[in-house]
């Protein structure tokens, strides 16, 4: 049987920064766990971030750390006899230390065969492959069926050209494969292996998006978005195909994890749940049914255009306590611009209905998008405004940033230099560093506007509803679990020395080696038989 580690990697965020950062599992390394398990491999997962929930590491000479293990305690757990072992790569700004693990991983094991997929992955696999000329395949888009035919072919030392949805290397040349048809039948992949993943780590230090009072597992009931954001990667890394599963094997999957792992609380990360109004009903009646006595959340954000009154009625109580709605503006020239389709009378009616329910609400906007105008921004400031008069609870204001191989990024010619801290790609709630992509105000205008927004609006929210400020200062300062977004960046200010005190809290620093160009030479990938 074949051994595979699969790497979940730590996260890479600024040292000074301005929310509650917190990780939680990661359900994509779980789901290609999932399908080698089935299929006869003997796959684990080394979750970095769990391993080490609470541990900070700053990178020298950076404004930057990460969160969980190191490189070195991370190569330490790979066993000696491992075959084949693979890489996350979800987010462009963490390839500064992602790079650092796959090069000390490939130094140390250099007759296994690597493989590396997510979303930085499939944006920039050219920029992967010429750093890294001997890395055996990327993969290409929605993962599982990609991974399980590239090690088959491994296995049987067969030619890898043949399997869609891979880049690679060969003979000095990049080959890409044609991409991969996404998976109609979602139900039909297998279920998430959480093999190796310390969940415990998770649940008793309360891990989740914003639901951190709580025992909470995340979970996917659909994958991909119709829309076609420009300023998104989902069409690249989705095809803006939108696919749900079956509500049924969705509720089992819940029930399962409340049996196993105790948990009470979920988190969808889908990238837009509220699609099919039927499914939804058909869903929330089978979680009613269940009685699981669960709260549920959709933390990353869902669209608005087909949810009404009714629908909300039967998701509260089903469970639903929290919600992010996306509106990125208030300006509808700057919707039209990214071709966000959104009727912000619908939006501001949804926000109200959703708050009457108390059902926390969260907002996201977005500033500094090319062409936006002063007058755009007071658009926003406007509807910021009325959305905390209609119950809003929370609100995060952010900064566009050009994410690789999306719409904005082409038309933008942005080129990033992924190991470098300086040029490398912003955190759109990096505020210290945010970049204003607007010729209509500068970058300072915009860090203006994302402080003085941010703080106006719970300002607001504060004086319509003044009991908020006592349950706000209950979880900052007796609970200790902040909830929004200002919460955290209290907590975080006030338990700010209290962290350097506590040894398994402290900011360790970490160097990074100068990079060299890999030069394994067992390279075994063939084409066509020809060696």
């Amino acid at each position: 049987m074949k051994k595979v580690i699969l790497i979940r990697t730590p996260f890479v965020f600024p040292v000074k920064h301005f929310s509650s950062i917190t990780s939680v599992p990661d359900i994509g390394t779980a789901y290609i766990n999932g399908t080698l398990v089935k299929n006869g491999y003997d796959s684990c997962i080394i979750d970095a971030a769990g391993e080490g929930v609470k541990k900070r590491y700053q990178i020298k000479g950076t404004h930057l750390a990460i969160g969980g293990i190191s490189a070195e305690e991370i190569i330490s757990k790979i066993p000696a006899d491992v075959d084949y072992i693979g890489l996350q790569s979800m987010h462009s700004n963490r390839w500064i230390y992602d790079s650092f693990i796959l090069k000390k991983a490939m130094e140390k094991f250099p007759k296994a065969k690597f493989f590396l997929g997510g979303e930085n992955v499939t944006a920039t696999y050219e920029k992967i492959l010429k750093q890294f000329p001997t890395l055996d395949a990327c993969v290409i888009g929605e993962g599982e069926e990609t991974v399980l035919e590239l090690l088959h072919a491994f296995d049987n030392d067969l030619p890898v050209d043949h399997i869609a949805g891979i880049a690679f290397n060969y003979n000095g040349k990049l080959v890409e494969t044609p991409r991969r048809s996404r998976k109609r039948a979602v139900d039909e992949i297998p279920a998430p292996s959480w093999k190796g993943v310390p969940v415990e780590n998770y649940l008793k230090n309360c891990c989740g998006i914003n639901s951190l009072a709580r025992r909470s597992m995340p979970v996917m009931a659909t994958r991909g978005c119709p829309y076609s954001c420009t300023f998104c990667t989902v069409p690249n890394m989705w095809d803006s195909k939108w696919y749900a599963r079956d509500p049924g094997s969705v509720v089992a999957d819940i029930m399962t994890y409340v049996s196993d792992f105790g948990i009470n609380h979920v988190d969808f990360v889908d990238l837009t749940i509220v699609i099919n109004k039927k499914w939804m009903h058909e869903f929330c009646d089978l979680l009613i049914e269940a009685n699981l006595d669960i709260t549920w959340a959709i933390p990353i954000g869902t669209r608005t255009e087909n949810i009404d009154k009714e629908l909300l009625v039967k998701m509260k109580k089903s469970g639903l306590s929290r919600v992010l709605y996306s509106a990125e503006s208030g300006s509808k020239e700057t919707l039209d611009r990214i071709k966000k389709c959104l009727s912000i009378d619908h939006f501001e009616e949804v926000v109200r209905e959703t708050a009457r329910l108390d059902i926390c609400v969260k907002i996201a906007f977005i500033f500094g998008f090319p062409g936006q105008t002063l007058l755009e921004v007071f658009d926003s400031f406007l509807l910021i405004n009325k959305l905390a008069w209609l119950g809003a609870s929370d609100i995060v204001c952010l900064s566009f940033v050009p994410y690789p191989k999306t719409e904005l990024y082409d038309e933008l010619d942005v080129d990033y230099d992924y190991n470098d801290p300086e040029n490398n790609i912003r955190l759109n709630n990096d505020i210290p560093r945010m970049k204003s992509w607007s010729t209509h105000f500068g970058d300072s205008a915009l860090r203006s506007f994302i402080w003085f927004f941010t703080l106006y609006f719970y300002s607001l929210q504060f004086l319509f509803r003044p009991v908020r400020f006592f349950h706000f200062c209950k979880r900052v300062f007796v609970d200790k679990l902040p909830l929004t977004n200002f919460e955290s960046i209290i907590f975080n200010m006030v338990n700010k020395s209290e962290l350097k005190t506590e040894e398994e809290d402290v900011l360790v620093t970490i160097e990074l080696d100068p990079y060299e160009e890999n030069s394994r030479k067992n390279d075994s990938r063939y084409i066509n038989g020809a060696s």
